[in-house]
């Protein structure tokens, strides 16, 4: 057996290790380096976040991330509305859109805008018709090139039903994300009835300026703002997030006015009309309710240099001048109760010009009125006699006088509902300044003192009502929901402005005027208005009352109330308008206020009471003596049917018929009038229409005042419904 040698001895090392192949020691080199390269990158990580939670710049990276990441919107609460007396509409907000495109949106494809953006620029030029498709194309391109986010495609906003029809323009219908179409929303505030009473409704500007209800009323009208919180997302949109910063807006209250539509339309339309007639630099009109205080009408109209007419001023509570003649009622309480002056004081007015201390007293009338009693000095509006009562009483101590208007309650302001109430200015011997020889004189008949119209009529008004003087109510109440959350209620403001023996004296003389004196125009057979005319020149600052060309201004005015008997309305009637010197213009309260005031006094009693009355639903017996005009036959039925009239003859069932004063049917054949044509000239308009109608005219009229023309001569044949037109004239 032949022996092998030993293997060699192994080389020295550590015990027990394997021995590693060069590839293995390579790999886990490169994870030993890959190791310490993560390390170094969270190391480096984490000191980044330790830098931005406490270095020097973190705290503006950490606002600037959440300013672009998260925002905090406001929402603005839903403006309230604005009704009539009666529930209508007078003010609204709606909504409007303005179209945006964003051309960076994510969806918004270089392909699919240019594919569709010649289709979307035709839609939009035969929509808005302000530019050409091509005029659109370019802009839009434009736009796209630049990546605009906000780009605003039109200034015109279009309403919610054209924003329906834009959404289905092309690229538009592909929504925000894919096709950029962007519409921001904003109320635009209306007045459904246009003109309506616009200035007294009001508004509030982006500059703080507040007029009317709107600003008198904006506290409540616009609510309470809430806040959102949004985040951005993709393709620069936003979108709400759950928050506990999120805070719900609260619409803001419904206003309820005391405006009547009907009486506003009216009021308007007649002051509009006369304004142009007259040509009167402006005018305004208040209807108040007696009882409550309630503004049921208030119009102003102002006569640009252009000529046009607008409502843009409220002259009613804004706009103090020395009143006239109308103050004289103040000065007539004054000697009534605190003087104890009669009515009956017999006062020498002499030939009409009179010299009373400093001032020279004229009265309109030529050669003057000779010896009046007080209430006929009131009564004929004698500046003569008023001075002469009030310097008679008061001339040393004339304090005691302006004393004696100052417990009426109209020096001070009324503090209205609405802003820029005028403040009166009642003179006082106490001042320093403005107290003169001349002032109790000429205070006596409306000079030396400024109050606004508002002012005056609502001293007539507590006359009205039995001496209480209310304050003027633009609103009645406030509302959310249909739910009534606050009333106004009527806000007395001197229980008693006289005595009662006094308020008998001057109720009278009130009435006096339109039976005696410059109302007399005024008289009607249906009602009794009691009111007073006032004339006032108009100082042009320095220059006094007489313009560089010999012209003057005026404020012709009318004040009272009706029914005289039992008074449920209150009117006033101011205009102001510039007289050249040797013109014919009218400026004396009678003729410049006085056919206005009729016309406003004649239609409000007929809204108030003719037409309002209820016919009592129970059977009337048929009166033979009454007769019915040809007309229709079935129409006659119809009317007697519902009138429930019994014992009518029987009428036919069709054709024309008629009643005759025996109770007998006619059946004519044609319907000429034997008597012909009436002669209409120098009746009033309630006379004219009376007659006309009567005989069977339809008559249509132009103008105030009496007839002074009608189309169809006296005594010419005519056929029933022939219609006749009317000319009035007021002079």
């Amino acid at each position: 057996m032949r022996l092998q040698p030993s293997p060699p001895p192994a080389p020295a090392g550590k015990p027990g290790k394997p021995q590693q192949s060069p590839i293995k020691e390579a790999i886990l080199q490169r994870v030993r380096t890959l190791y310490i390269l993560f390390l170094l990158l969270g190391l480096a990580v984490l000191g980044r976040i330790v830098w931005l939670q406490t270095g020097a710049g973190g705290k503006a990276l950490r606002n600037l991330s959440t300013k672009y990441s998260y925002r905090t919107e406001v929402i603005e609460g839903a403006r309230g509305n604005i009704y009539s007396d009666d529930g209508r509409l007078l003010a609204t907000s709606i909504p409007y859109y303005e179209l945006r495109m964003d051309m960076a949106a994510g969806g918004l494809s270089t392909e699919r805008f240019y594919s569709q953006v010649d289709s979307l620029s035709r839609c939009l030029a035969d929509f808005f018709q302000d530019k050409t498709a091509d005029e659109y194309r370019a802009e839009l391109q434009r736009a796209h090139a630049e990546k605009k986010r906000f780009h605003l495609i039109t200034r015109r906003k279009v309403n919610f039903l054209e924003l329906q029809q834009i959404k289905r323009f092309p690229l538009f219908r592909s929504g925000a994300n894919r096709g950029g179409f962007l519409a921001v929303e904003s109320n635009r505030r209306v007045n459904p009835h246009g003109e309506l009473a616009r200035r007294t409704i009001g508004f509030v500007n982006q500059s703080g300026v507040k007029v009317g209800i709107e600003g008198g009323f904006d506290e409540y009208l616009r609510g309470k703002p809430g806040q959102t919180l949004k985040q951005k997302i993709s393709g620069n949109f936003w979108t709400p997030i759950a928050s506990d910063q999120n805070i719900d807006p609260v619409d803001g209250y419904d206003v309820v006015s005391t405006l009547n539509i009907e009486m506003q339309d009216m009021v308007q339309s007649a002051l509009r009309e006369w304004i142009a007639e007259v040509e009167a630099d402006w005018g305004c009109v208040v209807v108040m309710e007696v009882r409550t205080g309630d503004i049921k009408a208030l119009s102003n109209i102002t006569r640009r240099a252009d000529g046009r007419l607008v409502e843009e001023y409220n002259h009613a509570i804004g706009t103090s001048m020395e009143p006239g003649s109308t103050f004289k009622l103040a000065g007539l309480i004054a000697l009534l109760d605190d003087a104890k002056m009669p009515l009956s004081t017999y006062i020498d007015t002499e030939s009409g010009t009179v010299q009373i201390g400093p001032v020279k007293v004229v009265d309109s009338h030529e050669g003057g009125f000779g010896g009046l009693t007080l209430q006929q000095v009131f009564e004929k509006s004698s500046n003569i006699g008023m001075a002469k009562a009030v310097n008679r009483a008061y001339g040393h101590q004339p304090a005691q006088f302006v004393n004696a208007i100052n417990r009426l309650g109209i020096h001070r302001p009324l503090e209205l509902q609405l802003a820029g109430e005028a403040r009166p200015l009642v003179k006082h011997p106490a001042m320093k300044n403005g107290w003169d020889g001349t002032t109790l004189t000429m205070m006596s008949y409306g000079y030396a003192l400024r109050i606004a119209p508002i002012h005056t009529l609502a001293l007539y008004n507590a006359v009205a009502n039995d001496g209480v003087l209310v304050r003027p109510n633009f609103v009645r109440e406030l509302r959310q929901y249909d739910r009534t959350v606050h009333r106004f209620p009527t806000d007395t403001l001197n229980p008693a402005i006289c005595s009662p023996a006094t308020l008998r004296g001057v109720q009278r003389s009130l009435e006096g005027v339109v039976i005696n004196g410059t109302g007399r125009m005024l008289q009607n057979p249906k009602y009794r208005i009691a009111a007073k005319t006032g004339t006032a020149q108009v100082a042009i600052g320095r220059h006094g009352y007489v313009s560089s060309s010999g012209g003057r201004h005026y404020l012709g005015s009318m004040v009272g109330y009706l029914p005289a008997d039992k008074p449920r309305y209150s009117i006033i009637v101011a205009l102001k308008t510039y007289h050249p010197e040797d013109s014919d213009k009218p400026y004396y309260g009678t003729a410049l206020a006085g056919p206005l005031f009729k016309t406003v006094a004649d239609r409000v009693y007929a809204m108030r009471y003719n037409v309002t009355q209820r016919v009592v639903s129970r059977p009337q017996p048929f009166d033979a003596q009454l007769k019915a005009l040809a007309g229709p036959a079935d129409e006659l039925n119809e009317v007697l049917k519902t009138l429930r009239v019994s014992g009518a003859p029987r009428l036919p069932h069709e054709g024309l018929a008629a009643i005759d004063s025996g109770g007998r049917v006619v059946v004519p054949t044609l319907m000429p009038t034997t008597a012909g044509v009436p002669d209409l000239r120098g009746l009033t308009l309630d006379e004219a229409l009376t007659a006309a109608e009567g005989v069977g005219l339809c008559p249509k009229f132009s103008g105030m005042g009496t007839v002074v023309k009608q189309s169809l001569d006296p005594g010419e044949p005519f056929e029933q419904g022939t219609e006749i037109l009317l000319t009035l004239d007021s002079k």
